[in-house]
């Protein structure tokens, strides 16, 4: 099996400035040179010496930077085609794709050029940023030290004031792509301007003056005198150099930014570094190649292998978007730490499950691989698995991610604070639907009881549905000539969210499937008074857990439009008009619509599964009426149907899992112990933080994906299988994270996570558990 499925498009990025026809262009051009015969050899040639060498990739990006293309946003006077972050995007995103190392681009242009660019002067831009950006010069950074790693405020290195300039003292570590470099940006506290110190004495009004107080940036020549650089050998295949400043002289017009307030422009910059772009690309290559070399050694159809190499794929999407998102951000100079973090934070940490599956796919293979499956293209398990450690560490480690997060987004230190806002696409429609259920399932709530869980919702399904007929919703997503109002997969993914954020539950998600499926054909379709049916509020639909009828055996048989079998999950369908169910015939599978009142049905209560909803069905020569098939299994219209079905449980569960979340988080703010709220444990605020990066990134993708439904993408169910597998397994952990930060009172039935908890083991196998979703995802 191949893992490749579209990487997160920028058209996703942000809808207001879309992937143009200009930049399609310009992506097109770029590829065409390095595919071309002028950059073939190069490419070759800088995949195979790896990012150690730099000779042949050298000469490629001295061939990209003769047209501009290597710093392409740059300004025309700084040797770029003064566009922007995204055409930068683009050429790194071609690199990668060719197999060519992209260290001393990341580092060289898109870290230190930026950097220049925000705060360089005319001496140091006019000179060297277009020596940059035609790939005669290549630059590091060079901010780590002995005892200075992420806490960059605590930095040693110090700067003298001596005529015309400064001399540098200190060491450097854990620097990359120094080796090749001709200058570096370093930071270094002053030791005095005139009579004032910047060594941590206290102020002038008698305080301890800022850690970061008199760090500077610096621009250093790195074959000058009193600079030593010594490689230092690593996990991965770039050493790391530690770099000695012995007394290096720096003059003042190297000096980037005001003396001793570097350090806004420290953060500011890291920043825009974490972006997670650079992660995503490379966690794309790698899957890419994982999957490569499972075809090669014939491991790829293995389930071991195939479903969580689909669910990787769909987080890898999910990474992709984030990163769009943020060159986004950039692109309308946009800072937004919280949400650089995640993306950061996200992506790299995909690293480590993408190396493990390669080294599987390694062992698996054992005897069974050929001499000459040995030679593959893309990077191999070994450099995967030495490489990956790095990325969670490289432009800030993990845990720093998670701080920001916890800090910045959840502001886990202010007890009456909420969260600061993501970006939400949707937040406008949102917050009218959100007044419409919060008002309409007010006497449910009220009605909930002396004894049930805070906030809980005794709703009655029926009631739901009729409340959701009288708002107009139910015909969100059908056409107007069937009483609908035409909107897409997007705005009823919203309404999703919202029922499942308040736990109502009912016909609804199913309904308006099946009544889409039938309104698919127009007026002139057999299906259409069902469409209409259901639009007028008057029937309600189920549907069971499994619509693809990959098992024939287990599937009822059609036989002179009679129904006969039985099926093993069908929620809800105690209360449904019409339940939707695969059948065999001889002519191959279909779904049939069935009513439920007549004979011959006979749904029987699951009891195990501890949900009064859940049901088996048996049909005994139950009567499928004329029109009631709806579509042949595996036709366009049932990859409809059943991509529909799951992108809409997919948002029932992010809003299950956030209305848990929210509880997490709430009363972690509010319970102490050991004198603070639980929140400001570091354990604590680092689980929460990483759980709102999950959702936020699942949320993310599943609108994306949403969006690509209603724009004409072909469905895929096998991509919503895997996209349903994450989102369960992500609504799971959030409730038992939930209930565990809860302690004791989060099991006790007063509790409202404990009903989340529970209501998640019911949502997360209603359309199939994450282990059958993963099965079915590699079909």
């Amino acid at each position: 099996m191949s893992t490749t499925t579209s990487t997160a498009q920028p058209s996703t990025m942000d809808e207001s400035d879309p992937f143009t026809a200009q930049r399609l262009a310009f992506e097109q051009d770029v590829r065409a040179l390095l595919t071309g015969p002028a950059g073939r050899p190069l490419v070759a040639r800088a995949a195979a010496e790896g990012p150690a060498r730099a000779e042949a990739l050298g000469s490629l990006h001295r061939l990209l930077g003769a047209r501009g293309w290597l710093a392409p946003g740059w300004p025309r006077e700084y040797g770029g085609l003064g566009l922007g972050p995204v055409e930068t995007a683009i050429v790194h995103r071609e690199l990668v794709r060719n197999g060519v190392p992209d260290l001393l681009f990341v580092v060289s242009v898109c870290y230190v050029g930026t950097c220049l660019l925000l705060a360089g002067n005319d001496t140091v831009n006019r000179h060297f940023l277009p020596l940059l950006a035609a790939g005669d010069l290549t630059s590091c950074t060079l901010y780590s030290e002995p005892d200075t790693g992420s806490d960059l405020a605590s930095l040693s290195s110090r700067a003298e004031r001596v005529e015309g300039g400064y001399r540098l003292h200190g060491r450097k570590t854990y620097s990359q792509a120094t080796e090749h470099a001709g200058y570096a940006l370093v930071a270094a506290r002053l030791a005095e301007t005139g009579d004032k110190t910047y060594d941590r004495t206290d102020d002038e009004a008698g305080g301890p003056r800022p850690a970061h107080a008199g760090i500077t940036l610096f621009w250093v020549p790195l074959r000058a005198g009193g600079v030593t650089v010594r490689p230092e050998p690593n996990l991965g295949e770039a050493p790391f150099s530690t770099v000695v400043l012995d007394g290096v002289f720096v003059p003042d017009d190297h000096v980037i930014g005001p003396p001793g307030e570097a350090w806004s422009l420290l953060n500011t910059a890291l920043s825009i570094e974490r972006t997670g772009f650079e992660a995503h690309l490379k966690m794309r290559h790698w899957l890419d190649a994982v999957g490569a070399r499972a075809a090669a050694l014939g491991v790829d159809r293995e389930p071991w292998f195939a479903g969580v190499a689909a669910v990787l794929d769909a987080q890898v999407e999910a990474g992709g978007h984030l990163a769009w998102q943020m060159i986004g951000k950039q692109e309308r100079q946009e800072l937004d730490g919280a949400s650089a973090a995640i993306a950061k934070w996200y992506n790299t940490e995909l690293g480590r499950p993408i190396a493990r599956l390669a080294l599987d796919v390694e062992a698996a293979s054992g005897a069974a691989a050929s001499p000459s499956a040995e030679t593959h293209a893309g990077p191999g398990a070994d450099e995967q698995y030495r490489e990956c450690p790095g990325l969670t560490l490289s432009a800030g480690t993990s845990e720093i991610m998670l701080y920001a997060v916890a800090t910045g987004h959840l502001r886990v230190q202010i007890g009456d604070a909420s969260p600061v806002p993501l970006d939400d696409p949707d937040a406008a429609f949102r917050r009218r639907l959100r007044r419409f259920v919060e008002t309409a399932f007010a006497a449910e709530t009220r009605a909930a009881g002396p004894g049930a869980p805070d906030g809980a919702m005794r709703t009655d399904p029926v009631a739901a549905w009729q409340a959701l007929v009288r708002s107009g919703t139910v015909g969100l997503t059908l056409p107007a000539a069937a009483g609908g109002t035409g909107h897409g997969v997007v705005e009823s993914l919203v309404v999703a969210e919202e029922l499942g954020r308040v736990l109502v539950r009912g016909p609804y998600l199913a309904t308006v499937a099946v009544a889409e499926a039938a309104a698919a054909d127009g007026p002139a379709g057999s299906g259409w008074p069902l469409a209409l049916a259901v639009a007028g509020g008057t029937v309600t639909a189920a549907v069971a857990s499994d619509l693809t009828a990959d098992d024939p055996a287990g599937v009822p048989a059609l036989d002179g439009g009679a129904l006969s079998g039985a099926v093993a999950l069908v929620a809800h369908a105690d209360v449904a008009d019409v339940l939707v169910v695969p059948a065999r015939t001889p002519a191959g599978p279909v779904l049939v619509a069935v009513r439920r009142d007549q004979p011959g049905v006979r749904p029987r209560h699951r009891g195990a599964l501890g949900h009064e909803e859940l049901f088996a069905v048996a049909f005994e020569r139950a009567a499928v009426e004329p029109g009631g098939v709806l579509c042949e299994v595996g036709s366009p219209a049932h990859a409809a149907l059943v991509e529909r079905l799951r992108l809409r449980q997919c948002g029932y569960l992010l809003g299950l899992s956030t209305h848990a979340f929210d509880l997490t988080l709430a009363h972690a703010k509010t319970r102490r112990q050991f004198g603070q709220p639980i929140a400001t444990f570091q354990h604590v605020s680092f689980r929460l933080a990483a759980l709102a990066a999950r959702l936020h990134a699942a949320r993310v993708l599943v609108r994306a994906r949403a969006a690509e439904h209603d724009a004409g993408r072909v469905p895929e169910p096998r991509r919503s299988a895997a996209v349903l597998a994450l989102v369960a397994e992500l609504a799971r952990d959030v409730t038992a994270e939930g209930v565990q930060l809860h302690g004791a009172y989060g099991v006790t039935r007063a509790a409202a996570i404990s009903r989340c908890y529970h209501r998640a083991a019911a949502e997360t196998v209603v359309l199939g558990g994450p282990g059958v979703l993963r099965s079915a995802a590699r079909s």
